[in-house]
Order: C-alpha cells, then structure tokens, then sequence
C-alpha cells in the first residue's frame, strides 16, 4: 500500500521486533516491555511458529535458548543460513551459564529486568541506550 500524499510505500512507524519463547508468561511480559519501548512486537512459541512470521524481516529477534523439546540455537541456525548478518539482530535469552550459545550472538542472562531487555533489543538495532551505566548481564556477541 502506497502513502497517497507522497507516492512512497509506507515504511513502519516503530522497529520490529520478535520474540520467541516456549513460555507464554515470557513472551507477554517481553512483548509489552518492548511495545512500551516504542517496539512492535510479535511472538512465537517455537521455531515452526517463528518461522511462519517471517523472522528475517524483523529488527530484533529475540530468542530463548530452550523452546521446550526444540533448542533456540536451531533457529537461529536456519536463521543464519539465510542471511549471514542475521546475528546482529539477534538476542539470546538463557537461564543456564551451561547452555550453549552461539559467540557472534548478543546474549541477555536470566533472571533480567525489564530495562534490561529493552537496553540489549535497542542496542541491537543502533537505538541510543539508557544511560543508567554498564550493561549487566548481556554480553556483547563477537564478530565471527
């Protein structure tokens, strides 16, 4: 659909952003912390479900590490496989220090606060941080 008044295709308002957690209770709290970031956010309970949604043409993808029997890393995988620079939109969430995780990928430990997320989803998208210091608990993903 074209804008009428300039001849342009419409470009979305709010970055995009998709969260994928087996956890409903997860996705519900992520999703509004990140809409009440100016974020318009979708989510998926596993990859199936992410994958019908188009991930790759999200600003943020935001994946937990274990989506009940199926791992998160397989998604971002298939993700990658697609497009290499994927991981620079990409967050993994994990409550286990022991869960494997890839190293190019930005990775948010558990238990988090909600500026937590919001901080670590902006920063993947160039969005200027909060500036309330140092940020715990995320550790930058390193360029592979």
């Amino acid at each position: 659909m074209r804008n009428p008044c300039s001849g342009e295709a419409p470009r979305h308002v709010r970055p995009r952003a998709l969260v994928v957690d087996d956890q409903e209770m997860i996705r519900v709290l992520a999703a509004r912390v990140l809409a009440d970031g100016g974020w318009a956010v979708d989510t998926a309970a596993g990859i199936a479900e992410a994958l019908a949604l188009r991930p790759l043409e999200f600003d943020a993808i935001i994946i937990d590490t274990r989506l009940g029997p199926e791992r998160g890393t397989e998604l971002f995988a298939l993700l990658r496989a697609q497009d290499p620079l994927v991981s620079q939109r990409c967050l993994v969430l994990t409550g286990a220090v022991a869960d494997p995780t890839p190293d190019e990928v930005a990775v948010l430990l558990k238990p988090f606060r909600a500026d937590d997320l919001l901080d670590a989803v902006n920063r993947l998208a160039g969005h200027r941080p909060a500036e309330n210091g140092p940020w715990d608990g995320v550790r930058p993903g390193r360029a592979g």
